[in-house]
């Protein structure tokens, strides 16, 4: 940060950064992202909203489109501006292979080329920097060598899910991207192709008006979901493509991975998003129908109970004749509304809530109706 900000990073405001790495399962709503990444290997829970910039790569980004989250197709792991960033960091080395694991599997491979990843940066620069050839399980021992234009080979990770390692490749063409199973084949198959990034992009996407205080925040009503979803469908297929039709396992591993995280949403959920965003607005009955449905089979959560209000205020923003329950679901009172829809609570609490805002509602009887057809069905 400080060599982006030529200066030390001094904060205005109360927006987050995440950047380099597999972190995104560590962000809060209102989060900043550059570079960032999703982690394979662990409960991925995407946030909402959040204020992307800029991707590890396409899986990444197809992840977060599938929920609903827009992304820039700007790809390319910030690691990739170290030499940029660092002038005075030189080659340490007589070339030679340099094997780098994984900090997670550092008694994989044992030998005298064998380098740590855990240590100063800039000396592990240095030492990869000056090899003939790198050999890595550790990813960013991987991006530094694409960095310094030092020929490598990705190792299958032991310990690592292989879905950050295509997320990178695929970000930078090189989706077909061979995984070796040991050095020695790693030698046999000789280094991949050399990165495509435009790091003047990665730099650009930098979001240094979070150290000014001036972010603008873009619309949280999810008026977009419908489409992002189908650009996520987009960058996954097209990634699958460019994998080719002889798929490694590790490949189809991360492929699979990123189907899962991007269905890992309750049906009622997607099902709402989707057509509170969609251009041919819901009638009045399924828009009831559509809150009763996410109520009853959500658990509550305020996040997204507060993206669902937003989502349904504004597609409801001129029906007067919109039900009970999802009139109050709007105002932001979802307590109150997913008691109704779980027969906790009538409608007539619903009614009389509505009143003392001032708002229309629709006639009680027929809201109660439309919930009982509502379960009759299921």
């Amino acid at each position: 940060m400080r060599a982006l900000l030529s200066a030390a990073p001094r904060q205005e405001g109360s927006a987050r950064l995440l950047s380099v790495g597999s972190v995104l399962q560590f962000a809060s709503p209102g989060d900043v992202v550059w570079g960032a990444g999703i982690n394979g290997k662990v409960r991925q829970r995407v946030r909402y909203p959040l204020d992307v910039r800029s991707v590890r790569g396409p899986l990444t980004r197809a992840v977060l489109l599938g929920h609903g989250v827009r992304a820039l197709e700007v790809y390319g792991d910030p690691a990739l501006l170290f030499p940029r960033l660092f002038p005075e960091v030189t080659a340490n080395g007589a070339g030679g292979l340099t094997v780098v694991p994984n900090l997670n599997e550092l008694d994989r491979v044992p030998g005298e080329d064998v380098l740590s990843p855990v240590g100063e940066p800039r000396e592990i620069a240095a030492r990869i920097a000056g090899s003939g050839f790198v050999v890595a399980s550790s990813l960013h021992a991987l991006v530094l060598a694409d960095a310094y234009g030092i020929p490598s080979r990705p190792l299958v990770p032991a310990a690592e899910h292989p879905l950050k390692y295509l997320d990178y490749y695929a970000g930078t063409g090189r989706a077909d991207v061979r995984f070796a199973a040991t050095h020695e084949e790693a030698l046999e198959l000789g280094p991949v192709p050399p990165p495509i990034v435009d790091l003047d992009a990665i730099d650009a996407a930098f979001p240094r008006d979070l150290w000014r205080g001036g972010i603008a925040r873009g619309p949280e009503d999810s008026r977009d979901y419908e489409s992002l979803r189908h650009a996520s469908a987009a960058v996954r297929d097209a990634v699958t493509r460019s994998v080719g039709q002889d798929v490694s396992a590790s490949a189809a591993q991360a492929l699979l991975r990123v189907e899962e995280l991007v269905a890992d949403q309750p049906a009622a959920l997607t099902h709402l998003l989707e057509r509170c965003s969609s251009e041919a607005r819901p009638a009045a009955d399924e828009i009831g129908t559509m809150t009763v449905r996410y109520l009853i089979e959500c658990a509550p959560h305020g996040e997204t109970d507060r993206r669902v209000s937003r989502a349904l205020r504004r597609a409801s923003a001129n029906m007067h004749d919109v039900p009970v329950v999802a009139r109050v679901a709007a105002t932001g009172k979802v307590s109150l509304a997913r008691a109704i829809a779980r027969d906790e609570r009538t409608e007539a609490d619903g009614f009389a809530y509505l009143a003392s805002l001032d708002l229309p509602a629709a006639p009680i009887e027929r809201s109660r109706r439309r919930r009982r057809m509502f379960r009759r069905r299921d």
